[in-house]
């Protein structure tokens, strides 16, 4: 997918690969103007996750975000490819896309009335060499739903492939109490940062 240049649009001094399918990854880049492609990185997430289940949340996501970025950025070694990853925390217990709507149900009944929490990771890479690495993490707080209300939203939005069994950027920001944090980071990237470390490294201005 390459976005067309319109008005709105920033072009990068150095073309910009995203090496994700995440379509809320995808949608901010383009809210924010950015100009580029989207390649799905090959990585085995599964296979890697079982090998750093001892680091803090904010450490793994980093490392997936990474792993994903480098056999894309080996690829396309002139390019700047962006990699990213998430994931939903109820204390010690993570909560993955639900895959079904069942599931998501299943979800938000244990979100419900809870505090949980939504780990971010995002790195820069070019040339295979990693330029650039952050994690954020958000703190929130779900509403104490009732099995109708959760139902209802699942059956409005279906959000089967949202961590956590909710889109924050839709209907979903409604399930809160309060949110501390950045609502890019709960939808899967913590979006000014990576804009500040595109800018520092003289990627994209506004010129």
């Amino acid at each position: 997918m390459i976005r067309s240049l319109d008005s709105s649009s920033i072009k990068p001094k150095v073309s910009i690969i995203l090496a994700s399918g995440s379509e809320s990854r995808k949608l901010m880049l383009e809210e924010a103007g950015i100009v580029f492609d989207v390649i799905i990185s090959p990585t085995d997430e599964d296979l890697l996750k079982n090998k750093i289940t001892s680091l803090p949340y904010s450490e793994q996501v980093v490392h997936l975000a990474k792993a994903k970025a480098e056999p894309v950025s080996k690829q396309n070694p002139d390019s700047i490819v962006i990699g990213g990853d998430q994931m939903c925390a109820l204390d010690n217990t993570l909560l993955h896309k639900p895959g079904s709507k069942d599931k998501a149900i299943e979800s938000l009944k244990l979100l419900a009335n809870q505090k949980h929490f939504q780990h971010s990771g995002v790195c820069i890479y070019k040339n295979n060499e990693c330029l650039w690495e952050y994690s954020e993490t958000v703190e929130l707080k779900m509403h104490d739903l009732t099995e109708k209300e959760i139902i209802n939203y699942v059956d409005i939005e279906n959000p089967i492939n949202a961590a956590g069994a909710y889109k924050f950027e839709s209907l979903g920001c409604n399930l809160f109490s309060y949110v501390n944090g950045s609502s890019h980071t709960v939808r899967g990237m913590p979006l000014l940062p990576l804009l500040n470390a595109l800018r520092d490294l003289k990627i994209i201005d506004l010129e």
